[in-house]
C-alpha cells in the first residue's frame, strides 16, 4: 500500500445495489413528473444532466424546471425512500469485500487516513455509513447538502480537494488516489492532480474509450493492497 490517502466513491463502489445509471434515471423521471413537467426528455437528453452537472441549471432550466432547488429536493427525497426500501427488501448491501478491504489500510503500520468523496448528500451517506458500521474508518467525508451544493458534484475537484486540504496534504511528499465506479471519479482525481483508481468489479465499462483515462484499473477492492 504505498498511499497515504484513501479516497473512496459510495454509490457503486462500497455500495453495491445494481445499475446506479439505472436507478438515478427513474429517481430523474419521477422528480419530473412531481414537478409537472409535461414533455419528459428521452433517456439520451435525459443523460446531459449527469454529463454536464457543472451547467446543470442550464439543463434544468431547459426542461422547465426552473427552481433547482426543488429539483434536487425532490431527487434527495426520492432517493432516500427507494434506498430504504432497497435495504429492507435486502437489495442495498455493501460490497462483500470492503469490510476486510477497510481494515487493511486502516490497520496498516504506516497510518492511513481514509475518507469518502460522493455526491449523494450528507443525510443518506451517513444513514448508510451507520447503518453499515463502516463511518468508523473514514477520518473525513465530502457529500452534498448544506454549504455543499450542486455545483460541488464530481466531476468538480472541489471534494476532493477538500479533503486534502483537512489532511494537509502535500503533494511533494504525500500520495493520495481516489477509488470511484464511474468517469466523473475519474475526472475529479486528475483534477485534483491525484491517482485515479475506476473499480469495474463484474461490470464491463467502455472505459478505453474516455477522453481521460484512470491510473488504475481494478475488479474488486481487495486490489487496492496491491497498488
Amino acid at each position: 500500500m504505498n498511499f497515504d490517502y484513501y479516497l473512496f466513491d459510495l454509490d457503486g463502489t462500497l455500495l453495491n445495489f445494481g445499475n446506479i445509471g439505472g436507478y438515478a434515471d427513474e429517481i430523474l423521471v419521477e422528480v419530473l413528473k412531481r414537478l409537472n413537467i409535461t414533455s419528459t426528455p428521452d433517456r439520451v437528453e435525459r443523460k446531459t444532466l449527469w454529463l454536464n452537472i457543472e451547467n446543470y441549471i442550464d439543463v434544468l432550466d431547459k426542461w422547465g424546471a426552473t427552481n433547482p432547488k426543488n429539483f434536487w429536493k425532490f431527487f434527495d427525497e426520492i432517493d432516500f425512500e427507494k434506498r430504504k426500501k432497497l435495504l429492507a427488501k435486502k437489495e442495498l448491501s455493501l460490497f462483500d469485500d470492503v469490510i476486510e478491504t477497510l481494515e487493511k489500510i486502516s490497520n496498516h503500520v504506516d497510518y492511513k487516513k481514509l475518507a469518502i468523496v460522493t455526491n449523494t448528500i450528507d443525510d443518506i451517506v451517513n444513514y448508510f455509513l451507520n447503518t453499515f458500521n463502516i463511518s468508523r474508518y473514514f477520518q473525513e467525508v465530502f457529500s452534498l447538502g448544506f454549504e455543499n451544493d450542486q455545483s460541488f458534484a464530481k466531476p468538480s475537484p472541489d471534494g476532493i480537494l477538500t479533503i486534502l486540504k483537512k489532511f494537509n496534504y502535500n503533494s511533494k511528499v504525500n500520495k493520495a488516489i481516489m477509488i470511484g465506479d464511474s468517469i466523473f471519479d475519474i475526472m475529479a482525481a486528475k483534477k485534483a492532480k491525484i491517482s485515479a483508481c475506476l473499480i469495474r468489479r463484474d461490470i464491463e465499462k467502455n472505459y478505453k474509450e474516455w477522453e481521460i483515462q484512470p491510473d488504475y484499473v481494478i475488479k474488486g477492492l481487495n486490489e487496492l493492497i496491491e497498488l
